[in-house]
């Protein structure tokens, strides 16, 4: 027999018995075994194959032990997670899920697949056990909230911003009629709303505020103008638009007062991020895990 023999007849004797093997790696036989186990709470083949097999197919030239591993690593990791919040007793309750699901979706969202609903749930809950187990350690001193903001004043800056209505036509001679109408008092959002072909006519031609350099460079004009001033006719690559000034924000610099809360949030993210890959390190030494190697080796 040769070497190459002598190395496939284990994986063929292996995928021969393997239903036996199934059987034997979960009480009672079950169809869907675990590929690995932390803490006796099982993670089940089911988890990682179908992730595994999409990687797989949407890189085909990928390593294949990079991916099982990554992905065999991510779910022992949520596993290990999701334990911790049992011993913590931290629960995502239905109303909890279905707030974060018309965040997400609206409140469209009866008739979802189960499974992304349960994954919602589970996302929940990771990130709560997070949170929950670095509460006491993720709390921002004051002294801290002040120098950040002193070091960063210049983000929270707000740019001095304009907001207008608009008008735009494929046409230029169309485009000069409408200002004419509306220079003898027509409404504008109503003219905007019949004529213009930006995405926002249905508002009226009314445009979110932007400061300098936020749209493109034709709009920075109306800086220029005054509170309910109307352009000219203004060409640019997507027609002709006629702007009408609606309101002049200047420019604002913040006190710490206003933006302690955001600081706050800010920095405990921060330290968050700091704190999260030594809590896992920890969790993770603490934890009792095995890994089904020879149903690990089917997918290889």
């Amino acid at each position: 027999m040769s070497r190459r023999q002598k190395r496939i007849d284990p994986r063929s004797l292996l995928c021969v018995g393997l239903l036996a093997l199934l059987s034997a790696c979960r009480p009672g036989g079950g169809e869907d075994p675990w590929i690995a186990e932390v803490d006796d709470q099982q993670v089940p083949f089911s988890e990682l194959r179908p992730i595994v097999m999409a990687r797989f197919e949407e890189d085909p030239q990928a390593n294949r032990d990079d991916v099982l591993n990554e992905e065999l690593n991510r779910l022992v990791t949520e596993q290990v997670i999701l334990n911790r919040a049992g011993e913590l007793g931290i629960v995502v309750t239905r109303r909890e899920v279905e707030a974060r699901l018309r965040q997400l979706h609206g409140n469209d969202f009866d008739g979802m697949d189960p499974q992304f609903v349960a994954e919602v749930r589970r996302q929940m809950l990771l990130e709560r056990t997070e949170f929950v187990d670095l509460a006491d350690r993720i709390e921002v001193p004051e002294n801290a909230i002040v120098l950040y903001f002193e070091e960063n004043r210049q983000r929270y800056r707000s740019p001095e911003r304009v907001q207008i209505r608009q008008i735009v036509v494929e046409d230029e001679e169309k485009a000069r009629g409408l200002l004419a109408d509306l220079r003898k008092g027509a409404d504008f959002a109503a003219l905007a709303e019949e004529h213009s072909l930006a995405p926002e006519a249905g508002e009226g031609g009314l445009l979110p505020p932007f400061a300098r350099g936020e749209m493109p460079e034709v709009f920075d004009q109306v800086f220029k103008s005054k509170k309910g001033a109307l352009s000219g006719v203004v060409e640019s690559p997507y027609g002709f638009h006629i702007f009408r000034v609606e309101a002049k924000i200047p420019p604002h610099e913040p006190k710490l007062a206003e933006m302690r809360d955001q600081v706050r949030i800010e920095l405990e993210q921060k330290r968050l991020a700091d704190l999260q890959k030594g809590w896992l390190r920890g969790l993770r030494r603490s934890a009792d895990i095995r890994v089904n190697e020879p149903l690990l080796e089917t997918l290889r």
